[in-house]
Order: C-alpha cells, then structure tokens, then sequence
C-alpha cells in the first residue's frame, strides 16, 4: 500500500436489515491535476453561505471523494449514507485536505507576498 493510500470503512444494511461495514482504499496514484479539482471543492465548500448552496457543495465533496480519490469504487450517495453523521464533516475534510495540504500552504505564502 502506498504511503498516501487511505483506507475507510463504509458502513451498510445487509439483506437482513443488518450492518455491515465495507472497507475500501484510496488510489494508489493521484495526477497532480486532482489537487486543482479538490482545491475547487474546497473553495465551494468554503464560500457556500445558503442551504442549498452547502447542500450542493456537500454533495460535490462527496462525489469527488468517491469517483476521484477512490476510483468509483462506491457512490457520493453511498459515501454520505455509508459514513456516521457525527464524522462526516471531520473525514470529509480530512480527505480533501489530504490532496491539497501542500498546495494550500503554497497559496498561502504566495498570497502573502
């Protein structure tokens, strides 16, 4: 597994009504393009200021995480109902910052010369 690999646990209901939690990883490989797109997200994310705009920039978020960062291996909708409502903003945040974390100190410092 690559260093920058990560691994969630979604959780779902089996045939019986019963949950279960599915794992998946991340890509193993990102293009340096992803980080443009995540910081996009972030950005939406940061300057929604209605419901209906963070409701979007929510579902955005979890689509990206799910068809970029894991490669389609589950949905945006199966990320939001998969992941306990007490930890979805911290992972949702973690994640996307797990792409942008260089840039976003790199824009930073730029902005502030």
């Amino acid at each position: 597994m690559s260093k920058y690999q990560t691994t969630i646990k979604l959780t779902k209901k089996d045939e019986e009504g019963k949950y279960e939690q599915v794992q998946f990883k991340s890509a193993e490989f990102l293009p340096g393009t992803v980080v443009e797109d995540a910081a996009g997200v972030m950005e939406e994310m940061q300057t929604a200021t209605d419901k209906q705009s963070v409701k979007k920039a929510l579902s955005r978020a979890y689509s990206f995480i799910a068809d970029t960062l894991f490669e389609g291996q589950f949905t945006g909708e199966d990320y939001c109902k998969g992941i306990d409502a007490r930890e979805i903003a911290s992972l949702t945040g973690k994640l996307l910052k797990s792409v942008t974390a260089g840039f976003d100190e790199t824009y930073t410092e730029t902005k502030k010369k």
